[in-house]
């Protein structure tokens, strides 16, 4: 039987956990390491318990994706990270990064479909210990973030005071080809997480238009053809008067952050439009330090979104 493509944030996650592993994410640590910072902290709030490891590594999926080598080694990378969650932990493992989460799907899909990829997985990684099983499930927080809702919006402390947020879904989750919880043509569940932080949501026409980015720009992508494109959807947020973006992967907040000074050179904007992840943005309204969330990472300052929000130069 086929299984729904959409389905709701009570299937999705049926039991609320405790307790669950934190998939590391390189560009989030290398990039905007406050983005794992505010994830921790929205999920203490929630009354969840974080585990992470020094010794999971890179999902690996991104130079996969670039060819960057055959499909075994991320097989194996794969099912040795997760068979770490699975030994050590015995928990479901949670992404804060689309390409993380969709690689983790996509790789654990051929582990535990194919038993010759599980075999040969196994056989090499069982040289230090691991045994993947397929125990462990993969989610995006995201999907933890919507399922507990009205707990987030009963939290709130600093509210957006109307700050216009158009959102960044990012094509690795919205691509999913079952178990999403949102339509991918016409999602709404970042806008409604918006609202209930206290901010105006808004639909701008690029909303769901990819980064064109990730570790694709370093590869396979040239600058002629991102930046025109990575401007089109900026002249579109712009048009409806975006104070703020949001994103629930790293790699997406890069190009869309870290690019920005780069399409002015070209002729593009300029923008200014300042882009962090909807943890960060979560948890800043949930009331955390403002000197814990990273913003002095960011290429566009956040600056003007703190006076919108009402956070003194203090805090």
């Amino acid at each position: 039987m086929k299984e729904a493509r959409v389905i709701s944030p009570e299937k999705r996650i049926p039991d609320i956990p405790e307790k669950l592993f934190l998939f590391r994410s390189c560009t989030g640590s290398m990039e905007y390491p406050g983005t794992e910072q505010a994830v921790k902290f929205v999920l203490e709030k929630l009354g969840v318990e974080v585990v992470m490891d020094a010794d999971q590594t890179c999902c690996s999926g991104y130079i996969l994706t670039c060819s960057g080598y055959t499909p075994e080694a991320s097989l194996a990378v794969t099912a040795r990270n997760l068979a770490l969650v699975e030994q050590k932990y015995n928990l479901d493992t949670y992404c804060f990064c689309n390409g993380c989460f969709g690689y983790l799907k996509e790789l654990s899909h051929l582990l535990n479909h194919v038993p010759v990829i599980k075999e040969q997985s196994n056989q090499l990684i069982g040289q230090w210990g691991y045994n993947y099983q397929g125990k462990t499930n993969i989610y995006h927080v995201q999907e933890l973030y919507y399922r507990l809702l009205d707990k987030i919006k009963a939290q709130v402390v600093r509210p957006l005071n109307g700050l216009r947020v158009g959102v960044h879904y990012g094509c690795h989750y919205l691509a999913q080809q079952y178990g999403i919880l949102d339509d991918g043509d016409l999602p709404t569940f970042h806008e409604e997480i918006i609202q209930a932080l206290g901010g105006t949501p808004v639909f701008y026409k690029e909303r769901r238009m990819c980064c064109g980015y990730a570790v694709g720009r370093g590869f396979t992508h040239k600058e002629s053809v991102v930046q025109p494109h990575l401007g089109r959807k900026f002249d579109s947020a712009k048009e409806e008067g975006v104070q703020l973006m949001t994103t629930v992967c790293p790699g997406c907040n890069t190009a869309l952050d870290r690019e920005q000074p780069q399409l002015a050179k070209r002729g593009f904007g300029p923008y200014d439009i300042p882009v962090i992840d909807l943890a960060q943005l979560i948890a800043l309204a949930l009331g955390a330090p403002v000197a814990k969330l990273g913003f002095n990472a960011n290429t566009v300052p956040v600056n003007g979104v703190l006076d919108i929000v009402g956070v003194g130069k203090g805090e």
